[in-house]
Parts: C-alpha cells; sequence; structure tokens
C-alpha cells in the first residue's frame, strides 16, 4: 500500500516498490563491508529518492541481480562524504549505468586517448565560456572515473592510479594553455622575439607531485612557466611579451576550476620570488635566481628535483632541464642542516602537540621525500640517471647505484606506498587536501580509515604500522648521516 494505505496496482509505482526492496535488500547485506556503513545507507537513501524521481529511471538501472554490481554500488556510496556531495548526488542518474559498465571502467586510457576525446569535445564548443564548462565536465569525468576505477579495485598498484591522475592532468593543462593562447593571439597576436624575428618560446613545467607523476587524490597541481625571447605581439594590439605570457597564465587559472580547496587546484608558489615574482618568467632570470650563489633558499633548489616538461615547447623545456641539471647536480654536498631546519619549521608550524601528520609528523611522507631527493642531489652528478622526478623510481635508482643498501629501499618503498594511501584515504574522506592529522585511533573515524586502508577491523595494526615504518625511516636516515651519504663521493 502507498502512505494512505492505498494498495499499489499501477505498473510504475509496483516497479518502484520492487526495486527498492531489491536494492535495499542487498545493501544492508553489504553494508558491514562498506568503508563507512553509516554514511553507505544513508547515500543509498538519498540516491533512490532522487533515482526514482528521474523520468525513465527504470531504463538506466540494468541487472540489479548481479552481486558485484550492488558491491561496487555500495562501496562508492560508503567510501566519502566528499564524493557524495561533489559527484554522486548531483549525477545520481549516471551512478548504476556507470558501476555495471565493465568495459568503461577496466580500461585504461592513454594520454593519445584522452587528448583525441577532448579535443572532439572541444571543436563543438562555442565561445570561451562554452569552452571552459567542456574543460572542467572533461576533467571532473575522467578523474572521477580514475578515482572510482581505483576504489573498485580496477587499479591494485597505486603508481598506477597516480599515473592515470597525471596523465588527465597534463592533457587538460595543455589544452587550457591552448584554449588561453588562441582567445589572447584575437586581440594582442602572439609576442616575437625582437632578435630573431621568430616567435618566442614558452613552456609549462610541471613540480611536485604533478611533476613526479605521483598525483593522488585531492593533489593540487604545481606548475612553472617559462619564456624565452623579448619582442611584442603582431596582433591588433600589441604588448609586451611578458604581459602576454602572464595574460595567458592568468586566464589559464580561470579556466581550470577546483571543486574544493586543494582539489585539482593549481598552485604557482614554487616560482622564482613565490607570489610576489611573475607568473611567467624568462630562462635567463630562472638561471640567475636558482644558481648557487643566487637567492633562491636551499629548498627551493631541492624542489628542482620533480622538474619535468608538461606542455608548450620541447626544445625550451629541454633547454631548461639542461640549466636544472648544471645548477642542481653541480657536485656541491647537499645541505643537510638545511633541509633539518625545514623539517624543524615544518613541525613547529603545522604539526599539533600530541598529534600525527601523515605528511609532515617525523619519518612521514616528507621525510622520505626530503632523504631521497638528498641523496639525487648529492650523487646526480656522476650518475644522471639519479636525476629522475618519481620517488620510487628514483629510491630503486638509488639502490641500482649503490647510494642506498636492498634492506634500506624496501624500507623506503614499503613505508612510501603505505604513505600515498593512507593520504589518499584522508583526503578521500574529508575532501580536504591539507588536513592530514590522523584521527585518535579510538575513534570511529580512525576505524574507517583502516578499512580504507586494507587493515579492516583492525585500526591498531594500521597505527602500530605506520609508527614502525616511521621509526624504521628515520633509522635509515640516521645510517645514510653517518656515513655521509649525502656528500659527494670521493
Amino acid at each position: 500500500t502507498d502512505l494512505a494505505g492505498r494498495k499499489l496496482i499501477e505498473e510504475d509505482r509496483l516497479k518502484e516498490l520492487t526495486t527498492t526492496i531489491l536494492l535495499v535488500k542487498h545493501c544492508m547485506h553489504l553494508l558491514p563491508t562498506a568503508p563507512d556503513p553509516e554514511s553507505a545507507w544513508l547515500h543509498l537513501r538519498e540516491f533512490l529518492e532522487r533515482m526514482l524521481s528521474t523520468p525513465g529511471w527504470s531504463e538506466s538501472i540494468g541487472d540489479l541481480d548481479e552481486p558485484r554490481f550492488l558491491q561496487s554500488l555500495t562501496q562508492i556510496l560508503g567510501v566519502s562524504d566528499y564524493l557524495w556531495e561533489d559527484f554522486l548526488r548531483l549525477h545520481h542518474d549516471r551512478v548504476l549505468p556507470f558501476v555495471q559498465n565493465d568495459a568503461y571502467l577496466s580500461e585504461a586510457k592513454s594520454v593519445e586517448t584522452l587528448e583525441r576525446d577532448l579535443r572532439q569535445l572541444l571543436s563543438q564548443a562555442g565561445d570561451l565560456e562554452e569552452k571552459k564548462q567542456v574543460l572542467n565536465r572533461f576533467k571532473d569525468r575522467e578523474t572521477f572515473r580514475t578515482d572510482v576505477r581505483h576504489l573498485l579495485g580496477y587499479l591494485t598498484d597505486f603508481s598506477q592510479f597516480s599515473l592515470e591522475l597525471s596523465h588527465i592532468c597534463d592533457v587538460v593543462i595543455e589544452a587550457g594553455l591552448s584554449i588561453a593562447r588562441v582567445h589572447l593571439e584575437q586581440t594582442f597576436g602572439y609576442p616575437i622575439d625582437q632578435d630573431s624575428g621568430h616567435p618566442c618560446r614558452f613552456c609549462a613545467m610541471a613540480l611536485g607531485k604533478c611533476g613526479g607523476k605521483e598525483l593522488g587524490f585531492a593533489s593540487d597541481i604545481e606548475l612553472l612557466f617559462l619564456y624565452e625571447g623579448r619582442g611584442m605581439t603582431d596582433g591588433p594590439k600589441p604588448i609586451r611579451e611578458q604581459f602576454f605570457f602572464e595574460r595567458q597564465i592568468a586566464l589559464l587559472g580561470e579556466l581550470i576550476v577546483a571543486r574544493r580547496e586543494g582539489i585539482f587546484e593549481l598552485d604557482l608558489r614554487l616560482r622564482p620570488y613565490g607570489t610576489a615574482g611573475p607568473l611567467a618568467v624568462s630562462v635567463e632570470s630562472f638561471r640567475k635566481y636558482y644558481e648557487p650563489d643566487g637567492p633562491a633558499w636551499p629548498y627551493e633548489r631541492q624542489a628542482l628535483v620533480k622538474l619535468r616538461p608538461l606542455a608548450g615547447d620541447s626544445s625550451l623545456a629541454t633547454k631548461t632541464l639542461a640549466l636544472r641539471d648544471e645548477i642542481l647536480y653541480c657536485g656541491r654536498p647537499f645541505d643537510v642542516a638545511a633541509m633539518h631546519g625545514m623539517r624543524e619549521k615544518q613541525l613547529v608550524q603545522h604539526v599539533e602537540g600530541g598529534t600525527i601528520h601523515a605528511k609532515l609528523s617525523p619519518g612521514a611522507l616528507v621525510e622520505i621525500e626530503y632523504l631521497v631527493q638528498g641523496l639525487q642531489i648529492a650523487r646526480g652528478r656522476e650518475s644522471a640517471s639519479l636525476r629522475v622526478p618519481n620517488t620510487l623510481t628514483a629510491i630503486e635508482k638509488l639502490k641500482a647505484a649503490e647510494v642506498l643498501q636492498a634492506e634500506q629501499a624496501e624500507c623506503l618503498t614499503e613505508a612510501y606506498r603505505l604513505l600515498r594511501e593512507l593520504i589518499d584515504a584522508l583526503r578521500m574522506v574529508r575532501g580536504n587536501a591539507r588536513d592530514l592529522t590522523l584521527p585518535t585511533v579510538d575513534s570511529e573515524e580512525f576505524e574507517f580509515l583502516a578499512r580504507r586502508t586494507g587493515f579492516g577491523e583492525n585500526p591498531e595494526k594500521l597505527l602500530a604500522q605506520f609508527e614502525r615504518n616511521s621509526s624504521q625511516v628515520l633509522e635509515v636516515l640516521r645510517k645514510l648521516e653517518e656515513r655521509n651519504a649525502f656528500q659527494r663521493p670521493g
């Protein structure tokens, strides 16, 4: 009967009833396996209400008797309030077809496929605003698809998850720069070098997690933009090259919309002079800023380990990398004191006493990254193979070069993988890229965190593993300092 006690006889209403009963029955059985069962139940209730109020809903639900589809649905609904609020609730009509489409979820998309798909979508867009909408719909759709592939086990290796997100990032940034350039050229033309008569060269370089192709859930995008040549643009309203490139980068920032702070948010703070510096820097300014006697802080030079060409003129990007190598891998000892000073500052400013921070606590993620980068800088002059931006690849290269012992490399790799998964799980549930303080071990949130990271009903085991890994990382660092591993050999 309905709420008024009248017998249900209409076919559509009976279909609603049987579908609801079937979904509730199966999902209630599966709820205990969800990372957050209570959230899964609340989201399922709202999902059903929204689905049943959509015209033609019965044509899109597919086969509800397939247990693995319902398992996937339960996992997605119970993994994150952020995912629910920012995607699932808004696109409830696509959720069931999405989890039921094995072919769509099982295949990785190559960079070429992503570029082709986005190019085709943009070709159908009209003005700048339409292109902006297309670009962001593509970004959000492909990012969510990759997140779901990771959540549902299609991507069992975290490095593959990072690589797929990095591919999406590269394609979106390159397309955004192209849209911005074409739009500006209509008014200003393009900068022409006054000496050679050729177009000025311009490139985008990635840094940080983006540079290492190590993006995770809710990673920001650290970028550095460079140009070469001096002159005016050749359009109706001529402006100098620097003003053109500044406008291009600023427009890129307007085109790419971050759904929340820190989530696919462009971060340009690692450029020379930080927020006080220009958005685009000449190659000559880059050299003067970062050279050994230049004004850059040690941590800014260290960040160049992650420098990677992303978009724009490939010859300029190659030239920039060669200049980076000359500056960074010059044979000078790595400044271990500056590294410890930076770590102490991070602990004082960002880690509250008595808490554990997955990124900044002693022996946590930044400890591993700084340790590895220090070894790369110290030994990179003698071995060009060490000049890689990816942390796990760098650990393997350092082991092959016998800078790290096999057990040290294994320890760092294990700790790094756990920390990346832990940070991703924190970001996923909180929808905040910067809140990486672990909940207390006796809290419900920590219990859900243990489920998300594969520790099941044993949150104490997750904490013990974290503490064991952290102490081992600090021990590796201590032994490396004892044998002067951060100094240039011989």
